[in-house]
């Protein structure tokens, strides 16, 4: 067997390596990227060698079907005969009974089959339409909808919502779903008009609804708020076309899970939980490949809603781990969420019955030209200008979690910057309320806005956990964390005080939040220095960090204690994914990043940054009936990495040529 070192290249060199070795075979079939995602006959011969082992029936659902990932050395070695095994993680769910196994896809046999009591795994499709019909056919909901003039249930749309934990004994081990209902007759907006104070229990391995809480009628609101064109009073005048094109082609290529544009390359899958997961991210320096990010994906995101009513205190959703980013991808369409022109990509993802399906044009990639300098100087003194235009490389994809839209795109420019943007849009949560005008309201907008007669939007947040394990220059890093102090001047100087940077002593895994005191979050190679001297470093620069305000006591809060730090900061192990744990649907807190930050070193290790991407929602009027899209984002920005501005060398004219 012929084994070769890459001379510790970076892990670009490697990708490489792996696109030569795609000739050889696997089960007879093309040999993907060690890092590449499933393909639908590496589900299927999982699913099978489970069933024909005996452990999996017929029955069994399949919450989780994902990639192990070969370890860093052997994805950086490669074997030139001979790849590193191609193996997954199934998580079985037979009856009430949760297991983990271990499937070698490559020797085709179960390595291992692992009980996993007291967890609950993600809420299933088919357990969401279940929890539906059986809240319709109950008699107790029925006679609420009743109670509130509805003859028929046709029209009705009933919502499956996680609900939490809130104390021992608060689910005595059952799996859980409540059932707010919305009356959709007449509109294409299924949440505009809630029927409010009665919400239904349900508990989907009984096939039971356990009991219906009804609080009382409330008036629901007369609006269908329909978001089509025809449900408008009147439409402006339409804008003249406005496009954004590449008439010569485009300047990405997308070859299976390889991508490169311009001076970037990595790796790309898309999973079922997180959604796009990027890998082996590197920057081609003038000929010298260099890695900056090992991998990055969104790990969690946390929604609490901030109304104590009973009807809606346990909604704080674990939107990634109870439902799925993945899944919910909904498909693009060309010239609203994606510009013509862009390239769809239609990931195979598995089912909840263990059978791969085709989650059509759920990502694109595109080009875009900011209308912005990439930078410019005009010198008044000489007279002289010299400008660049600023593209960018995106790509976006688009779940649709319950009521909300997120636009989540993964950003790469040309001056060496990765940019993760998400934009909230889709349909604010609303609470029906007695009240029609603010100035009338009382009680009824304590703890939202009123958006529209017998409508309040409830305040709420969104915090979104994004993992980065970032290898700048190579694994060993060490993190930098440096505060902007306040200095005074020498005797004698006119000026009163300045400003420069303060090391801050550390040095092991910990949860960090922004002071009063500006900080900069580095991670940084201490192994490596440019020709200026400097240790290369990629610096994370925080657009929208704000954390939550919930007590550490509170439940919630105890399940998603991410989201009460901007960063964490751990050592690299390969099974710490997910910052809520890996099961958070129903769990009971303390799981994910309370239990990775263990004391370990974060200088010259393997460093993973955890960021918190956090905002609350103050909801107002223009909310309604469709959010615009609001951004937050967060950037890894070169410090140090580079010697000069990377952009330095980009022409100031585009190629004429295909």
């Amino acid at each position: 067997m012929t084994r070769y070192r890459l001379n510790n290249a970076p892990r670009v060199l490697a990708a490489v390596a792996w696109a030569v070795m795609a000739a050889n075979l696997w089960c007879g079939h093309a040999l993907a990227h060690p890092l590449d995602g499933l393909s639908g006959e590496e589900i299927t011969t999982a699913v099978k060698l489970l069933r024909d082992s005996g452990r999996a029936g017929l029955e069994a659902r399949f919450p989780s079907i994902t990639l192990i990932e070969p370890t860093k050395a052997e994805v950086e070695d490669g074997i030139a005969d001979s790849a590193p095994p191609r193996r997954v993680l199934v998580v079985v769910r037979s009856g009430r009974v949760v297991h983990e196994a271990k499937v070698n896809l490559s020797q085709r046999r179960v390595e291992s089959w692992t009980a996993r009591p007291g967890v609950q795994p993600n809420i299933l499709a088919g357990e969401w339409e279940a929890a539906r019909q059986l809240v319709r056919a109950d008699p107790r909901w029925q006679a609420g909808m009743r109670a509130r003039g509805y003859k028929s249930f046709e029209g009705i749309f009933c919502d499956a919502l996680s609900v939490g934990y809130f104390g021992e004994g608060a689910d005595s081990g059952r799996r859980l779903v409540k059932t707010p209902c919305y009356d959709a007759r007449n509109t294409n907006n299924v949440y505009a008009r809630p029927i409010e104070g009665l919400v239904a229990l349900v508990d989907l391995d009984a096939l039971e609804v356990i009991e219906v809480a009804d609080t009382g009628p409330v008036t629901i609101t007369a609006s269908p708020a329909s978001l089509g064109e025809g449900a408008q009073a009147s439409l402006r005048r339409p804008l003249r076309p406005v496009v954004m094109s590449s008439p010569a082609g485009a300047n990405y290529r997308i070859d299976g899970g390889a991508v490169s544009w311009d001076n970037w390359t990595f790796q790309l899958r898309f999973e079922r939980r997180v959604g796009p997961v990027l890998s082996l991210v590197s920057y081609n320096d003038h000929g010298r490949p260099r890695s900056v990010l090992y991998q990055g994906h969104l790990s969690e995101m946390f929604v609490p809603y901030m109304d104590p009513d009973p009807g809606w205190s346990y909604r704080s959703y674990m939107d990634v781990g109870e439902y799925g980013f993945g899944s919910l991808a909904t498909e693009l369409v060309e010239g609203v969420d994606c510009p013509a022109g862009a390239t769809f990509i239609s990931p195979t993802l598995p089912g909840d019955d263990g059978q791969a399906y085709v989650a059509k044009n759920a990502m694109c990639a595109f080009e875009r030209n900011t209308g912005t300098p990439l930078w410019r100087r005009s010198e008044v003194v000489t007279g002289s200008y010299e400008g660049r235009p600023a593209v960018e490389f995106v790509l976006r994809t688009i779940p649709a979690v319950g009521n909300y839209d997120y636009i989540y795109d993964w950003v790469f420019t040309q001056s060496g910057e990765i940019r993760v943007e998400v934009g909230a849009t889709g349909v604010a949560a609303a609470k029906g309320v007695s009240t029609q005008r603010v100035d009338a309201a009382g009680a009824d907008t304590a703890h939202g806005a009123l958006v529209a007669p017998n409508l309040v939007a409830t305040y709420h947040d969104h915090f979104l956990s994004f993992r980065f394990d970032l290898d700048v220059d190579g694994a060993r890093n060490s993190f930098v964390r440096e505060r902007l102090i306040e200095t005074e001047t020498p005797e004698g100087n006119p000026r009163r005080s300045i400003w420069t940077r303060q090391p801050i002593a550390g040095g092991k895994e910990a949860a960090l939040e922004s002071g009063h005191a500006p900080e900069i979050w580095r991670v940084s190679n201490p192994d490596v220095t440019t020709e200026l001297g400097y240790n290369p470093s990629y610096e994370i620069v925080a657009d929208h960090s704000a954390v939550s305000l919930l007590k550490a006591d509170d439940w919630p809060q105890r399940r998603a204690a991410f989201s009460a730090h901007a960063l964490w900061v751990t050592a690299f192990d390969a099974d710490q994914r997910y910052a809520a744990g890996f099961y958070p649907n129903q769990s009971r807190g303390g799981e994910g990043l309370p239990e990775y930050v263990n004391g370990e070193t974060t200088v010259s290790t393997d460093v993973v940054l955890w960021y918190t991407m956090g905002f609350h929602h103050v909801t107002r009027p223009e909310d309604w009936p469709v959010l615009p899209t609001l951004t937050h984002s967060v950037t890894l920005r070169p410090h140090g990495f580079f010697t000069e501005n990377p952009a330095m060398d980009v022409p100031s004219k585009f190629s004429s040529e295909p």
